[in-house]
């Protein structure tokens, strides 16, 4: 393919809507829930755009794993293109939005060697769509445990191009004190969107509409800190160990005087005050005994999502490229729910009830 990178959003999103115009449709939805068995719905899939990701590991048999390493590399294959089109400006904003799959690469290496998963499981989930490649998430999910992992991130921050080392180093010696892996994805979620909005000065609309993204995802994270540490007994704790800049909450001292609350429906009534998500937190805070403030991550992530796909408004911006990155990724979640249901027999319905965001993802279509 012949690239042709850009300095603005006009070309570059005529070929994202082609991309668009490729996501499935809900006639090749319900071709797949109706399929009776997992086999013929993969069949289904082979005649979509996922034929030559399929294609590419059948060798390896189609089990549901397999699908996924051909879902991955779906949505790595096209993200990838997005970069590809741009330079300067725009390919910073790109970058920008993509940099979020860092983090969760990270956390999903580290998480799976504490959680003592084999390796392939672990590399089965990485999408390595922002700066870190496949080779370098690999060599440190190959560590033998996590204090070679994160020793590896440490010292080869500088070879491998991880731009995590210093904030993994500044935490070490507290997380082996506590061994909670919340110290360093915290640091490293500081690190990580320090780093980004350093990126997002000036005042572009453009600018603004990634800014706007990141500032949900800085909530996300501090909504769920609050909700996750209120009520413990956090001796010589400061607020600044907890907050992250850049989101709602403005200042750590603001952070500070919800943190002190301590009561978790005293601090969840005051995140209804004091941030526009009160319809994700009613929602969060009806589960919030069952699910604890896992419960808030999914509902902000929904949110997140939902806006996301209402910011393609300006033909020529940006927003259309952040429409098409959600509606991909929902499209790709949802292939997985139904392929799993259908390799342990589920039927229709109870597959349906299952897939994530449907509604709200059908109306946008």
């Amino acid at each position: 393919m012949v690239q042709v990178p850009l300095k603005d959003y006009s070309y570059a999103n005529a070929r994202v809507r082609a991309m668009n115009a490729r996501l499935l449709d809900l006639s090749v939805y319900k071709d797949l829930l109706d399929a009776p068995d997992y086999n013929r719905a993969i069949a289904v899939l082979e005649d979509t755009e996922y034929g030559e990701d399929i294609e590419h590991f059948m060798m390896e048999g189609a089990r549901p794993t397999t699908m996924d390493r051909a879902f991955n590399r779906n949505l790595i294959r096209n993200f990838s293109q997005i970069k590809d089109f741009f330079m300067g400006k725009p390919e910073e904003m790109v970058n920008a939005l993509l940099s979020r799959w860092d983090l969760y690469n990270l956390k999903t290496v580290l998480r799976g060697i504490r959680a003592l998963i084999p390796k392939a499981e672990i590399v089965r989930n990485l999408i390595p769509i922002g700066s870190l490649d496949q080779v370098t998430l690999e060599e440190i999910a190959s560590q033998p445990d996590l204090r070679a992992a994160l020793d590896a991130i440490v010292m080869f921050s500088p070879q491998w191009d991880i731009h995590y080392g210093m904030a993994v180093s500044a935490n070490l010696a507290e997380f082996l004190r506590e061994h909670d892996l919340s110290i360093l994805e915290l640091g490293m979620d500081g690190y990580h969107y320090e780093q980004v909005i350093g990126m997002l000065g000036g005042g572009d609309a453009n600018t603004r509409l990634v800014r706007e993204v990141v500032t949900m995802e800085v909530d996300s994270i501090n909504i769920a800190t609050l909700m996750r540490i209120c009520g413990l007994e956090l001796t010589g704790a400061r607020a600044e160990d907890y907050f992250i800049p850049g989101g709602t909450i403005a200042t750590a001292k603001e952070f500070a005087r919800i943190m002190e609350l301590r009561q978790p429906e005293q601090v969840y009534e005051a995140l209804c005050r004091k941030t526009p998500y009160r319809k994700a937190l009613e929602a969060a805070w009806n589960s919030f005994d069952e699910r604890g403030e896992s419960a808030f991550e999914d509902e902000m992530e929904k949110h997140i999502i939902e806006t996301c796909l209402k910011m393609s408004k300006d033909p020529l911006g940006i927003g259309v490229i952040v429409e098409y990155m959600w509606k991909k990724y929902l499209e790709i979640t949802n292939l997985r729910i139904i392929l799993r249901g259908k390799s342990i027999g589920l039927i229709e319905s109870q597959i349906r009830k299952e897939l994530f965001m449907w509604d709200a993802e059908a109306r946008e279509k």
